[in-house]
């Protein structure tokens, strides 16, 4: 077929033979999918189906010497699991479409095909596309056996957060957990952002934590920032990267986020598994069982999300209800 690298053939053993050449910089592609969120969330690689995690409780500190004075107070360690689910997906494609749509694609394009083999630009492109599906579904997926999309195939974060709120876990009296009765404005978006923050144990107000938000709700924050300060002297610029007077709070807005969502933790507690080698997990390319004219793209692979702690020193969600 014609196309801007000359006339080119796309099989099944071609594009099997570039997936294995250029394997180790194809896998990380699902996970470039995430890099908008990579001072948000923690990777853990090579989790497949269930792995516990959790924090440590327990105390230990001196007092005045007392040589029979002795704490047998237990260190434990309250578990989670982080789960991940196996996803998989079959994309029958026209190779002569998907070269079309390469040369219009964001993913790869420009001076990046330039010398790139066209086989190599077509996988680049499908596994690009997968992983765009993870970071739009990264907090609002919510697990159905019988799914068919992304959005079905884990818990995202806030689905985690919504299921504790209803669990009981997560509330105000406990700490990590508060309600927002007036919805975000210009006028009051200041005020609402350190609002949640003092809601904050003292002891995540001690960390370096990430204020977490729609990228819209940090506009609105920006916007009546200047509002509140547009004519003190010393402000240059009102792009707000950390919360006002709180240099270890970042604030960080994404658009996968939910408009009524905020989240304040350390990026350590943030987990999102995954597993791209190994068992079960799969990509090739096959002879379509649908049309000769047509290939198959086969995708296996596992996914999934989890709070290390939901304890309120590590974590503290906010909800808007104004209802």
């Amino acid at each position: 077929m014609p196309n801007a690298q000359g006339s080119v053939t796309i099989t099944p053993d071609s594009l099997n033979t570039s997936f294995q050449t250029y394997r180790q910089d194809l896998l990380v592609m699902p996970e470039y999918g995430l890099d908008k969120c990579k001072d948000v969330i923690t990777i853990r690689p090579n989790v497949r189906y269930k792995e516990t995690v959790g924090q440590l409780d327990g105390d230990m500190e001196l007092g005045p010497y007392d040589p029979t004075r002795r704490d047998d107070d237990n260190v434990t360690v309250t578990g989670r699991t982080l789960e991940t689910f196996l996803g998989s997906s079959v994309k029958g494609f026209d190779p002569n479409s998907v070269v079309k749509s390469i040369y219009g694609s964001n993913i790869v394009q420009g001076d990046g095909l330039k010398g790139v083999p066209i086989t190599l630009a077509v996988w680049t492109f499908l596994m690009g596309k997968l992983g765009a599906h993870l970071y739009k579904d990264l907090f609002t997926a919510k697990r159905d056996d019988a799914g068919k999309t992304t959005a079905t195939l884990f818990n995202g974060f806030r689905t985690i957060a919504d299921n504790e709120i209803t669990a009981g876990t997560m509330s105000a009296a406990k700490g990590n957990y508060l309600q927002i009765t007036e919805a975000l404005t210009e006028a009051n978006a200041e005020d609402i952002f350190n609002k949640v923050y003092d809601a904050c144990d003292d002891h995540l107000q001690d960390e370096d934590t990430i204020f977490l938000c729609s990228k819209k709700n940090k506009r609105l924050y920006e916007k009546s920032y200047q509002l509140n300060h547009g004519s003190l002297p010393y402000n240059q610029q009102f792009q707000r990267t950390y919360l006002d007077g709180e240099s270890n709070c970042k604030i960080i807005g994404l658009g996968n986020v939910p408009a009524d969502y905020f989240q304040i933790t350390t990026q350590s507690n943030a987990l999102v598994g995954m597993a791209t080698e190994g068992d079960k997990a799969n990509f090739e390319v096959r002879p379509s069982l649908q049309s000769h004219f047509f290939l198959d793209f086969v995708a296996t692979m596992f996914m999934g999300c989890q709070f290390e702690t939901i304890s309120k020193e590590k974590l503290l969600v906010a909800e808007i209800k104004t209802a």
